[in-house]
């Protein structure tokens, strides 16, 4: 009795491998070719990594914060923070800037050139802060700082906006108090010179 030997066959998901290997090799070979003859080609796109591996310098804590800040920020909720809600964030920190500073600011992180911050671009403040390359870093650097990864996480930064506002509403009544002294101050010499206007005139009556 004849028996028929079923001859072994190839696993579907190896070939498929092979041939998308294939595929791939071909694709770059044919993009290098056409770079060497001068043709337009589109750029390759580097791998897209988390933004807990691309900002490594910082900690995990500070990166989640800093992402709650940008949703605080993000007043219309479009995931992205544009050129007046930059203004506004910056001015409650304590820090307003001039038009020309937040158009240095967003120039400096706006990457794709859509005139508005994405979260990621968001992080790019942060990391320019923390190597001097803002002008307004100081603000930034006190905000990473205020992470305490050690002992109260999240929570320490958690007060630092309320604190910034607390001190801005001290300074701008301590200013007041000054500008309010200044105008008694003022006062009192015009009316000091009045008098004294008046008692020259009165004596000229009696000479």
């Amino acid at each position: 009795m004849n028996r028929t030997l079923s001859s072994p066959t190839c696993s579907t998901n190896s070939q498929s491998t092979v041939n998308n290997d294939a595929n791939e090799l071909a694709a770059k070979l044919a993009r290098r070719n056409m770079i060497v003859e001068g043709e337009s080609v589109e750029q390759a796109k580097p791998p897209k990594l988390s933004i807990y591996s691309e900002f490594h310098e910082f900690t995990r804590k500070q990166i989640k914060y800093f992402m709650e800040t940008f949703k605080k920020y993000d007043e219309d909720h479009d995931n992205y923070i544009d050129f007046n809600e930059l203004k506004r964030m910056m001015e409650k920190l304590g820090e307003a800037q001039t038009h020309i500073a937040l158009k240095n600011i967003l120039k400096l992180v706006d990457e794709d050139q859509d005139g508005k911050v994405s979260p990621r671009e968001f992080m790019l403040i942060f990391r320019y802060a923390s190597t001097g390359q803002l002008s307004c870093a100081t603000v930034f650097n006190e905000l990473a700082a205020s992470v305490d990864v050690v002992k109260e996480g999240v929570h320490a930064a958690a007060d630092f906006f309320e604190a910034k506002i607390e001190e801005q509403i001290k300074l701008s009544r301590f200013e007041e108090e000054i500008r309010a002294e200044q105008e008694e101050k003022k006062l009192e010499q015009a009316e000091r010179k009045e008098r004294r206007q008046q008692f020259l005139a009165n004596k000229s009556v009696f000479i």
